[in-house]
Order: C-alpha cells, then structure tokens, then sequence
C-alpha cells in the first residue's frame, strides 16, 4: 500500500522516457563525434605530426605539442560554443516533448481519468528530463574515463578527473535552463507558445535593461559617460544573476553554485504548485490561465512598443538627422505602432489557439 503512495511511477517513467530517448541519443552522438572522438584521438595525430616532422626534418619540442593539444581539449570541454548552444537549446526542447506535445497529443486528459496523481506525472516528466539532461554526458564521460585504461597513452591529454568535472559542470548548467522551462511548460498550453516564450524570458533579462538603455539614448537621458557607466555596472550586475549567468559560475566562485542550485530548486517547486493548478481543459491554449493573459499583452506590448522605437529611429537616422524637431514625433510614433503590433499579436494568438 505504501509504494503506491511513491511518486516513482515505471509506466509513466517509461512513457516519458520513451518521448525524449531519441533527443538523448542524438545529443549523445552529437557530443561523441564533436568531443569525444578528438580526444580519442589525440595519440594518433600526435604520433602522425611527429613523423611528418621527422619525414621533413623539421626540428620539434614534443612537450610543446602535447601542450597545444591539451590546451585544444581544454577548449572543447569548456568554451566551445556549439556546445554552450546545445546546453541551452536541449533542456527547453526535452521539456516542450515532454509537456507541450503530451498536451497537443491529447495525452494528459487521457492520463487525468487513470489512477495517476498530477504529483507522480510531475515527478516522472522531471526525472526523466533530468536523465534525458545527464545522460548524454555520462555516456560520453564513461567512453573517455574507460579509455584510459585501454590506452595509457590518452593520460598526457586528459585526466578522469577533468571528465568528471565535464560532466557535473554541463549538468549544472542546465539545471536552471530546465527548471525555468519546467514553469513554461506549466503555464502554456501549447508546443510553440511554449517554446517561445521560454527562449523570450530566458533573454528578457539581458533585452529588457538594453531595450530600456536604447530608449533612455534616444531621449537624451544617457548623454553623460557617467551615466553610461553606472548604467552599464547595473547591466552587469543583471547578467551576472541572470540564467545565462550560470555559464560564468567557475569565475564566480562558490556561491554563485550554491544561488543556482537554490534557484533551480525553487523554480521547480514553482512549476509543480503551477502544474498542480492548471485545467485539463485549457491543454492547447496559449496559457493555460486565464488571469496571466493581461500580464502577457501587457509584456508583448511594452517590449514590442520599446523595440519598434529603436528600429524606427534606425530607420529614419537621416531623416532625424536633417530635422531635429521630428525626433520625438518618430519615437513616439514607434511606441504607438510597436505597441498596437504587439498587442494584436498576442491577442491572436490567445484567441487563435482557444478557437481550436
């Protein structure tokens, strides 16, 4: 009696994993043949560099090799920037399978009339995403660690040590990205208003100080350098507390770790008192509740209205150039077709995905 009351539910772990399995792999092939295969590697190119020197006769230092292809490892495995876009892209995609699709897939109204609390549905869609997360790493890791053993030789390139940091960092950094998209995947009713949304709040607190600074400029109110440098210490501040600021944690320090794993923590809990909440009946709208459809016209509008002033003021640069007097007119006409743009976009949407 007791293990029924357990959130762990094999048939529902089961199904979600089986949604995601093909993403975790193809991650997982992405990252063999991107990372894992160079480093496996190393051993054969190095010996094929030393013979064409030898070949040619051009004098070498081989310490100086192996430190250039260490340094070439070192890179991979912390600053590539495919990788980076992998880690943002995959937990916002893994969550859009496993809430936006079951919602256009009809499934959870089928799993609302079974024997299934929404806290086990939750908490099977959560760990398999956060196995779905590690689990391209771990199989990765576990091939690098491996040949070690295999082939003494990998030892000048690498240590298990650095593999095993590769892999807590890369789940690490995904850890917010996931948990932030667990709370879209709570409150949207769809796929797509899913991920949008997702990738539009993930930058919100990069684009909204920097629309804001923008629009400050076009009034005159940044004209001092003073200003511009206050402005852009708070803008670094921003950053460095945003999601996107997880990335920077190793040149932070300990706690910015520890305010992360907090802050993942708590957006999960969020999403699950949102899940919690939400109506089977509103599956396949933009949101699914109804009191957050103002606070989204109001956002579109406002971020689109800021954003269309800047693009008119581009736009018209030489026009304003010429006539002065006409700035403001320009700026305030953009606020005005910004914010009518946007506003109608988000009100078609919402009304466009209730209409199905």
């Amino acid at each position: 009696m007791y293990l029924k009351t357990l959130p762990f539910n094999k048939t529902l772990f089961k199904k979600d994993f089986n949604m995601v399995k093909i993403l975790a792999f193809t991650i997982a092939a992405i990252l063999f043949v991107s990372i894992t295969v160079c480093l496996l590697s190393r051993p054969y190119s190095l010996r094929n560099i030393e013979k064409y020197y030898i070949e040619e006769g051009i004098e070498y230092n081989r310490d100086d090799l192996i430190e250039g292809y260490k340094d070439e490892i070192n890179w991979r495995l912390t600053n590539e920037e495919a990788i980076v876009s992998l880690l943002l892209l995959a937990p916002i995609v893994l969550v859009a399978i496993l809430f936006g699709e079951e919602k256009r897939m009809k499934t959870f109204e089928v799993l609302s009339v079974m024997p299934y609390r929404k806290y086990e549905i939750f908490f099977n869609k959560l760990l398999v995403a956060l196995l779905a997360m590690a689990l391209p790493f771990v199989i990765n890791g576990a091939i690098m660690i491996l040949a070690l053993g295999v082939s003494p030789s990998l030892r000048m390139f690498y240590s298990a040590k650095q593999i095993l940091i590769w892999i807590f960092s890369n789940v690490y950094y995904q850890l917010p990205i996931l948990s932030f998209s667990l709370i879209f995947g709570a409150i949207t009713g769809t796929t797509i208003s899913q991920v949008i949304l997702t990738a539009i709040f993930l930058v919100f607190p990069i684009g909204f100080p920097l629309l804001i600074g923008y629009n400050l400029e076009l009034w005159g109110l940044l004209g001092s350098s003073s200003i511009w440098i206050r402005f852009g210490r708070i803008f670094d501040k921003i950053l460095e507390y945003s999601l996107m600021g997880v990335f920077d944690s190793s040149c932070q320090g300990p706690k910015h770790y520890i305010i992360f794993i907090l802050l993942s923590m708590g957006m999960i809990i969020i999403a699950k008192i949102l899940f919690d909440k939400n109506k089977i009946e509103r599956n396949r709208e933009t949101l699914e509740f109804e009191k957050t459809e103002g606070f989204f016209k109001f956002g579109v509008s406002i971020c689109t209205a800021l954003l269309i002033a800047v693009i008119f003021s581009w736009i018209f640069e030489s026009f304003i150039s010429i006539f002065d007097t006409f700035q403001a007119f320009i700026i305030l006409i953009g606020y005005a077709v910004g914010g009518t743009l946007g506003y109608f976009i988000a009100n078609y949407s919402i009304k466009f995905n209730r209409s199905k």
